[in-house]
């Protein structure tokens, strides 16, 4: 296992259009984990949460969080960062059209990514970075 890796190291797993698990804290401690289509911003992850979710006001009541993104071949490549939200509102649908047009260019082509965010605004997130895990397995033999 190669550990203390940098994203660049990790080569094109963020630019994957693949599910991010997003953990945050509910009110009574508990931990919940939803997967979440995210966006890569050089040291850090956005995401979009559309109105009405339970998860904005998760994040209102307390912002810390924590998102993975790990593929489930070899190398078995994988980055964790642990940090706080940051809400924001403007230019939202922008960054919700960035951030799903890959996912809908990957896996529904046909499809106007509008259709995948919504009618109301919402919010985009921001993760604003305490601590960056990332790891792989390439120098493992697998067969």
């Amino acid at each position: 296992m190669r550990r203390n890796l940098t994203p660049a190291q990790l080569g094109d797993l963020l630019d994957l259009p693949i599910n991010a698990v997003l953990a945050l804290h509910r009110a009574d401690g508990s931990v919940l984990q939803t997967p979440v289509w995210h966006r890569w911003a050089g040291t850090g992850f956005t995401f979009y949460i559309p109105a009405g979710d339970r998860k904005i006001s998760v994040l209102q009541r307390d912002p810390r969080i924590s998102l993975i993104v790990g593929e489930s071949a070899h190398p078995f490549r994988a980055i964790q960062v642990e940090g706080r939200a940051a809400l924001h509102v403007d230019g939202v649908r922008d960054v919700a059209r960035r951030i799903a047009g890959r996912y809908v260019a990957a896996h529904d082509p046909g499809a106007a990514v509008d259709d995948y965010i919504g009618a109301d605004d919402g919010v985009w997130v921001e993760l604003r970075a305490v601590r960056t895990r990332a790891w792989d397995y390439a120098d493992a033999e697998y067969t």
